[in-house]
């Protein structure tokens, strides 16, 4: 007789996360915001503008050396760049991943 399975554990995975090189601290309670919520499905309803918010949340403090390690050689930070960026943080946040 097997084993009983394991509960999976989907709580989202907070603390120390590597994104594109870049070492971030991200709290508990930036995941525990009812506007984040908001941001995210909005972001799911394909509105883009939502993306800065969603890392400011995030990230919080760290947003500037953030944007700065991504920001190209003509100073400005790409759509595609920071889209990308939030999309693996995101990911790297999601449980059982």
């Amino acid at each position: 007789m097997a084993a009983p399975k394991k509960p999976q554990d989907h709580k989202p995975k907070t603390g120390t996360v590597k994104v594109h090189g870049i070492e971030l601290d991200v709290s508990p309670e930036a995941l525990d915001d009812f506007e984040l919520l908001d941001d995210l499905a909005a972001l799911q309803n394909q509105d883009g503008s939502r993306l800065p918010s969603i890392l400011h949340r995030l990230v919080g403090d760290q947003f500037k050396p953030v944007m700065d390690a991504l920001r190209g050689e003509n100073g400005r930070v790409s759509l595609e760049s920071a889209t990308e960026f939030v999309q693996e943080l995101l990911e790297s946040l999601a449980p059982n991943s």
